[in-house]
């Protein structure tokens, strides 16, 4: 059997060792979708849970045969008994979750966004390459096999020197106020927002398939304002986006924009298109299509069993491509693969967040080059 080339044969087929034992913070969904990956995937034994809510830590203890569970994290990090973390709370409780893991000498897969901001995830990869372990962020999409398949097909030059990316959201999860009780998502203080919970993604899978990007401009907007406490006793004010638009301009010169809509009045999809000097990829309706110059119109093409990674698609739809990403973890855990996407990944992402969301307040392009200055034609 062959294998793309950017990843390790382990990436796709479960190792042939002592499981690594793991220890899971949080109990929202993103940690639903990591103990249903976990409980079957032999890498891994998941030895504790923890969870601000003790009582949801017991209950996701006893759902999922895990033999510690509390509520305190620094005591799970100490965990003799624990190897790596999986740190999936929300994101403004990141920085300090990963640090103590990291300062554990733990190994550690950080859902998305990495933190609330630049400053706190440069932090946590500074801390991570010091202290010499293997340190990921959860950007599980890349392992769906249409995106991996796109990967290949850019590498192998299908549509030549990349030109324009165009993606295109629109969802209802957010249209109704009383429908999505008021959250974390919803406040801006704590990372809340569509931008880093779905943006981050786009980012991250831009990025993956186009190269470095020079420069960002963006632009957010809260267009439900007020959403129902949990508790249905009163209307709690939104400050998070539920709407965002963001240009990218890569290094190449390339052109990507990505507009993401979570309060349309139907549930729509998504419609991805990359384009170049010698072709055309879309993902549309989930499907992948394709087009050489010289053809007429886009042709559906075909995704390769192998990129399945001998998993049988089942359950919610990202539990297939999560268990890839902890395949990966394993494989660099073990020296066999690198860590990818990688902390320098999801600190790239967050800069691109920071990055839109300051060009919103200031209407003008942000440097993202690295450069001293701003570039010309960018200020």
């Amino acid at each position: 059997m062959s294998y793309p080339d950017f990843v390790s044969e382990s990436v796709f087929e479960p190792l042939a060792a002592p499981p690594i034992r793991v220890g899971v913070i949080g109990t929202g969904f993103g940690a639903s979708l990591h103990l249903s990956a976990l409980r079957e995937n032999p890498d891994f034994v998941t030895a504790a849970i923890c969870s601000r809510r003790p009582e949801r830590a017991r209950a996701a203890a006893l759902d999922h045969g895990i033999p510690t569970h509390g509520a305190d994290y620094r005591a799970l990090v100490r965990d003799g008994e624990v190897n790596a973390v999986i740190v999936a709370s929300p994101p403004h409780l990141h920085h300090a979750m990963v640090i103590a893991a990291l300062e554990a000498g733990k190994h550690v897969l950080c859902e998305k966004p990495m933190a609330r901001n630049l400053a706190e995830a440069r932090d946590m990869q500074r801390i991570a390459e010091r202290v010499g372990v293997i340190a990921m962020v959860n950007n599980q999409l890349r392992f769906l096999p249409v995106r991996m398949r796109i990967h290949e097909l850019i590498g192998e030059g299908y549509i030549g020197e990349p030109h324009a990316a165009s993606v295109v959201v629109h969802r209802s999860s957010l249209n109704d106020p009383d429908d999505r009780p008021w959250n974390w998502l919803m406040e801006q203080e704590k990372a809340g927002g569509m931008l880093g919970a779905t943006g981050a993604h786009y980012l991250d899978a831009l990025r993956w398939w186009f190269g470095d990007v020079k420069a960002v401009a963006g632009a957010v907007s809260t267009m439900v304002r007020q959403r129902r406490l949990p508790d249905a006793s009163a209307m709690a004010k939104v400050d998070a986006d539920d709407n965002f638009s963001v240009i990218l301009r890569f290094a190449n010169g390339a052109l990507g924009t990505i507009h993401v809509t979570a309060t349309a009045g139907h549930e729509g999809d998504e419609e991805i298109t990359l384009s170049g000097s010698e072709g055309t990829l879309q993902i549309r309706d989930g499907r992948l299509w394709g087009a050489r110059a010289g053809d007429f119109s886009l042709n559906e093409l075909p995704v390769p069993e192998r990129l399945q990674g001998g998993l049988i698609p089942g359950g919610h739809f990202l539990v297939q491509p999560t268990t890839l990403l902890l395949r990966a973890w394993a494989a660099a855990i073990r020296g066999l693969a690198p860590a990818s996407p990688s902390f320098a990944d999801g600190v790239k992402t967050q800069e691109l967040i920071d990055g839109a969301l300051r060009s919103s307040q200031q209407g003008r392009w942000i440097d993202t080059s690295g450069a001293r200055w701003p570039m010309a034609g960018m200020a």
